[in-house]
């Protein structure tokens, strides 16, 4: 088998303007080259090809049947080499290109709009998409591929995925106006114990770590309302049904709903916001924009 010819952008080029103006010296002005550089150019050509391409004489300046084949290939090989570098070179300078992200409902409820808006502003050309799932299913579509960049409370993934640490969150009692601890300027678990309870279900990691704490401190509450999303469970709290705990970045979300929130001491209920990504795949350009743009926010 013979060994395949490389040639290059240049040769290609050169070839190509030769052919199209069927003038050494149209193509060397178009080309802003010499006369023996583009010669030089058009016969290494030729020898990576096999034969010549052009017919050359004092008068005139015609292809020869290889070369009248080869003249609209190249033409098509020459605007495929060119798309393709204007193609990556959009994705990379982000002018080009799609970003799939996953992230939990009470995030993508109360961070992600103005943040999603604030990447757009910069970078309106990217596509970019969010699933609003729960914690275990934001790593399950980092892990499989489905999205590049996942946000969730941190937990323990499986070792091909990466964890970057974006902020601590310290979690906040929300509560209507009208409630007994309202005058309060901050509450301990104690004082929680007697009043009826909303949280979410309990397949929410959040939920999970919650109850672990309120068990160890002894105040599991007589009764809990539930519901799937923390923006329905401050919805219940609003009308009355009782008092929840909600993550920190929800506390704007919760006083717009006309809720107070009330800081919650010994222990402080924290946990590490984190950005998952595969570890061993690159983050294309749209992502990392959006790391750099997220860590600058939040550092």
């Amino acid at each position: 088998m013979s060994q395949r010819p490389s040639f290059t952008h240049k040769q290609l080029r050169a070839f190509v303007c030769v052919a199209k103006h069927r003038s050494f010296a149209e193509a060397c002005g178009e080309l802003h080259l010499s006369q023996p550089a583009l010669s030089i150019t058009i016969r290494n050509l030729e020898e990576q090809l096999g034969g010549p391409l052009i017919n050359r004489s004092t008068r005139s300046v015609s292809l020869t049947p290889e070369g009248e084949a080869f003249f609209p290939l190249a033409e098509r090989l020459l605007q495929d080499w060119e798309s393709a570098f204007d193609e990556m070179h959009n994705r990379f300078a982000l002018r080009r290109g799609r970003l799939a992200m996953a992230c939990m409902p009470s995030l993508a409820s109360s961070v992600f709009p103005a943040l999603m808006a604030r990447f757009h502003e910069q970078y309106p050309e990217i596509d970019l998409s969010l699933e609003d799932i729960v914690m275990e299913d934001v790593l399950s579509a980092v892990h499989s591929g489905r999205v590049e960049l996942g946000i969730a409370f941190e937990q323990d993934p499986p070792e091909d995925i990466n964890q970057q640490v974006l902020f601590s969150d310290r979690a906040v009692v929300a509560l209507p106006q009208s409630h007994e601890l309202a005058s309060k300027q901050q509450l301990h678990w104690q004082d929680l114990a007697r009043y009826p309870f909303i949280s979410l279900n309990a397949r929410s990691g959040f939920r999970r770590s919650l109850d672990a704490i309120m068990l160890e401190q002894n105040t599991l509450p007589e009764r809990i309302y539930e519901a799937n999303q923390l923006t329905t469970v401050g919805r219940m709290a609003a009308e009355g049904l009782g008092l929840c705990i909600v993550p920190g970045f929800c506390q704007q979300q919760m006083e717009q709903m006309g809720l107070q929130c009330k800081s919650l001491q010994k222990p402080v209920f924290k946990r590490k916001v984190v950005i998952l990504s595969r570890r061993r795949h690159g983050l294309s350009a749209p992502a990392a924009a959006m790391v750099d743009m997220l860590m600058s926010i939040y550092r």
